[in-house]
């Protein structure tokens, strides 16, 4: 199959100067896989610091779907074009993926022999799809999720020994860290460029996980509102928090405020240290990413 060369945009680049300067000795790299989109971070491990940041966005074409997970040879062509992505030798890999096709499902239901009949229940599979769970202990659950051959294939063989999770497994337990002390139900909402994550927790308790496309600020709230109606929750009461790409100017955070009185932007995890180059970037924004830390503990 002859791939068509992409068309990346640089969203956002911070590099620390200890790292430019060969100062990082061990480094944990963080990539994470979203539909047009490849961001990733290198962690230096000693110090528990993140140091360098990338976000690229592939510009869409008429040759292929957005609906597709994966854009085959993007991340060939993406290694060949970030010098520091290519030169980067890391100690550790956490490679992980924004997928379509995936359901939550409680460890009683949960059989390993059985990924791919699970996710044919909710998602037309294909057949280069490749499927793997996350166990999500503080749930009591199994993520299960489908992951594009061709994206493995490119990956592995540069990082053998990279370690694969469903990018959602972290966000969730992350919510469950952060309230699992909370006598009353939590509400976080990652917003991504074509899709939104919903987890609903109540202490150490998950009550409701799923993702939504949406093409405008009112399928954005639509889903929201739909969300905290199934658990009968009072959109007036409940706290609502909202991470990733959503800032207090935009469309999305003006008409949440019409309809949820309690809402307020996340933060990153605490367990890890950032460079002060990262106080450019707004808190709330690549937690998705940054989260991804907590598989490596």
């Amino acid at each position: 199959m002859v791939q068509t060369a992409l068309q990346f945009t640089l969203k956002t680049q911070q590099v620390d100067e200890s790292f430019s300067q060969g100062m990082v000795t061990s480094s944990l790299l963080l990539l994470l896989f979203d539909r047009n989109r490849i961001s990733y971070a290198i962690i230096d491990k000693q110090r528990q610091k993140a140091v360098a940041l990338k976000d690229y966005h592939i510009v869409s074409d008429s040759t292929q779907s957005d609906s597709d997970d994966y854009k085959p040879g993007a991340f060939t062509q993406l290694l060949e074009m970030d010098e520091l992505l290519h030169q980067l030798q890391p100690q550790q890999v956490i490679l992980s993926v924004y997928s379509t096709k995936h359901s939550l499902v409680p460890n009683p239901l949960f059989s390993k022999d059985q990924l791919k009949d699970i996710l044919s229940l909710t998602s037309r599979i294909k057949d280069d799809d490749r499927f793997y769970a996350d166990a999500v202990p503080s749930a009591n659950a199994h993520l299960v999720y489908a992951v594009p051959e061709e994206l493995l294939k490119e990956t592995g063989t540069i990082y053998k020994e990279a370690a694969l999770y469903f990018a959602g497994s972290s966000f969730i337990e992350n919510q469950l860290r952060l309230h699992k002390h909370e006598s009353t139900p939590a509400v976080a909402v990652m917003v991504r460029p074509l899709n939104i994550d919903i987890a609903i927790t109540h202490g150490s308790e998950l009550k409701f996980f799923n993702s939504f496309p949406y093409q405008s600020s009112e399928d954005l709230i639509y889903y929201l509102l739909f969300s905290i109606e199934q658990l009968q929750l009072n959109a007036d009461q409940v706290a609502v928090v909202f991470y990733g790409e959503i800032e207090k100017t935009s469309s999305h955070w003006m008409l949440a405020g019409k309809y949820i009185r309690n809402i307020r932007l996340g933060e990153r995890t605490e367990v890890l240290e950032y460079s002060y180059g990262f106080d450019r970037l707004s808190a709330h924004q690549y937690v998705g990413l940054f989260n991804q830390y907590l598989c490596a503990l």
